[in-house]
């Protein structure tokens, strides 16, 4: 991974959210919430419980320290702020962010990223809940390599009745040289592992997924009627950094199927990973690609749980950013959310709904930014009453905003 640097405050003010012309569904209309997190605040994360509490969890300064906390939405509004970690060693980056996830039922899940003494490297840190986030155990390293480099990027998921993780994983580079990486066929970079763990937060099994992958991008994991589907930005021998996917069946993970053959050579990580969503078999993709420095983002369509794929197709050829957003929803119609340029100036916050037969839906503006590049991602989901989205602002307006938005 490609340290980023320390970045704590993040992506420019809520401007303005635009309307546009009602669709047949209703007024698309963006809301405001109050803000719960703090000036200064920034790396939101948000997760649905299956109860259909939306959780949202953020990073804050503490003094010379930073604050893990969260809080719950449930009937339009955020409850109280909770307080679940905070420390001084912690590492700070606004594309590898912690998460506070509900499981299921009341088991949940969290992980921050904490530094290495004297060290660039850092480890990821989880704790487990057995009563819905109000006490949590004691935190333990989860990938306890022992090596100084670096491990993050997590995605938490239900794996059956246990918990499961995966990430980006730095320890191959741990006895790096020049002369080594001269020698290499394939070249020595960031690996991609995983985990199984119980409701006490033990490690049942774990293992490397591929040795190979893009250095820092975002992974993410759906669940399908036959187990999870996971999707991350690959990385070949020739610099070829598309997304892929994998299914866990039969008690191994498969081998990667492409989403979309983009053939987007980079010699370097683009920071902008992959989202995935899945109903049953059906499973959405959709991923920010740059082919040719053509920035697209692209979204496909899988109907055998991610075996296979259907084409991909363009959603924006024009301005794209990325740092995608995507829910799937009960009539298989997607909606995909990204940065993109605003034709007027700094950034448009944007979604466009896909119908179950591939009929696009017009983009529509939630809010825009001031900033000519986002340094943000910026997080969707759907709480049954409408898309709740939160991201990060700074200048006067300093720390993470979120909108609830209907008529999609």
């Amino acid at each position: 991974m490609n340290r980023l640097g320390l970045v704590s405050l993040l992506l420019a003010s809520l401007a303005a959210c635009d309307s546009a012309p009602a669709p047949a569904r209703g007024e698309f209309t963006v809301t405001a919430l109050p803000d719960v997190a703090a000036q200064n605040s920034g790396q939101a994360h948000l997760a649905l419980g299956d109860d259909g509490v939306a959780v949202m969890s953020w990073l804050e300064p503490a003094g010379d320290a930073y604050a893990l906390k969260f809080a719950r939405f449930r009937d339009g509004a955020w409850g109280d702020v909770e307080h679940l970690a905070s420390g001084s060693n912690w590492f700070i980056n606004w594309a590898d962010f912690p998460s506070v996830v509900p499981i299921s039922g009341n088991r949940w899940m969290a992980h921050w990223l904490v530094s290495q003494p004297d060290s660039f490297a850092y480890d990821i840190v989880t704790a487990v809940s057995t009563d819905a986030g109000r006490s949590w155990s004691e935190a333990r390293v989860l990938n306890e390599d022992g090596t100084e480099t670096e491990h993050g990027f997590v995605t938490l998921f239900p794996w059956g009745d246990e918990f499961g993780a995966v990430w980006l994983d730095g320890r191959r580079l741990d006895q790096w040289t020049f002369e080594k990486e001269l020698a290499a066929e394939v070249p020595l970079g960031v690996s991609l592992y995983y985990a199984r763990l119980d409701a006490n937060g033990q490690v049942l099994e774990r293992g490397e997924i591929d040795e190979l992958v893009c250095d820092c991008c975002q992974t993410d994991v759906a669940l399908t009627a036959r187990g999870p589907v996971l999707v991350y930005r690959d990385r070949t021998s020739e610099e070829i950094r598309d997304i892929v996917v994998r299914r866990y069946e039969g008690g191994e993970w498969s081998d990667a199927a492409q989403a979309g053959a983009d053939n987007f050579e980079i010699d370097g990580c683009p920071v902008n990973g992959p989202a995935v969503a899945a109903r049953g078999n059906d499973v959405a993709v959709a991923w920010f690609t740059a082919p040719g420095n053509q920035p697209k983002i692209r979204f496909a369509r899988s109907r055998d749980a991610g075996t296979t794929f259907l084409p991909a197709v363009d959603l924006d050829t024009s301005g794209a950013f990325g740092q995608v957003g995507l829910v799937l929803l009960e009539d298989l119609s997607a909606v995909v959310s990204w940065w993109r340029r605003h034709p007027e100036g700094g950034l448009a916050l944007t979604v466009r709904r896909v119908s179950a037969d591939g009929t696009l839906g017009p983009p529509r503006v939630v809010a825009r930014s001031r900033i000519s590049q986002p340094i943000d991602v910026p997080q969707m989901i759907d709480t049954g009453s409408g898309f709740l989205f939160a991201w990060t602002g700074i200048d006067a307006e300093a720390g993470v905003h979120s909108v609830l938005v209907t008529g999609l």
